[in-house]
């Protein structure tokens, strides 16, 4: 990225989180988060550091490589941040994720038949006790991975084999878990300035 960010803050700590995901702010106002392997994240925040502290420039010249938390994964890190202080509650929103992805693009024989309507009705359960909501056009609920952390068709395969609703469950539990593991041990997310983070209590 050739054009200059200038910081629009002197914050020499930007993190917001280091548990169970390690969540940062960014230097740029508007967008989506980012989720960024580890190793460059730990590059980004050198240069930050030497930029920050510079004695010549005080501006930054990249932003780390990552993935757009975009297309509905943005309502998935929102309803993570809700619920940032409480690992149980966020793996929770996690699963909530792997649940709606299933309804959009899982291919899954049980919820081809009449165990469809109590499958919805966990999802709409799950939303309102964990204040979680996709709105509008959404494409993407779970966030993508790196293949070389997660095989980008084992959440699809492992959901296909299900062959009970409570098979299926589990499945989707244990994917989900896996995923959120991989986020927490090997990324690090950033937000930009302008992003809305709630309330851990559930205000927005």
């Amino acid at each position: 990225m050739a054009e200059i960010l200038p910081f629009p803050r002197r914050e020499a700590s930007n993190l917001v989180a280091d548990h169970p995901l390690e969540l940062r702010r960014g230097d740029w106002n508007g967008g989506y988060g980012m989720l960024c392997i580890r190793g460059e994240s730990l590059r980004y925040e050198d240069h930050r550091k030497e930029a920050l502290h510079g004695r010549d420039h005080q501006h930054i010249r990249f932003v780390p490589e990552h993935f757009v938390l975009s297309d509905g994964c943005h309502y998935t890190l929102q309803g993570l941040l809700r619920h940032r202080k409480d690992e149980a509650l966020m793996r929770k929103v996690y699963r909530l994720a792997g649940l709606m992805e299933c309804i959009t693009g899982a291919p899954s024989a049980i919820l081809r038949t009449d165990l469809l309507r109590r499958f919805y009705e966990l999802i709409l359960q799950e939303r309102e006790a964990l204040h979680v909501f996709w709105r509008g056009n959404v494409h993407k609920f779970l966030f993508p991975l790196h293949p070389d952390l997660y095989n980008p068709n084992l959440f699809t395969y492992r959901i296909s084999l299900a062959g009970s609703l409570k098979e299926l469950y589990e499945n989707i539990e244990h994917e989900t878990d896996t995923q959120f593991d991989i986020l927490c041990q090997s990324y690090v997310i950033y937000l930009p300035i302008r992003f809305l983070v709630p309330d851990s209590d559930g205000a927005e």
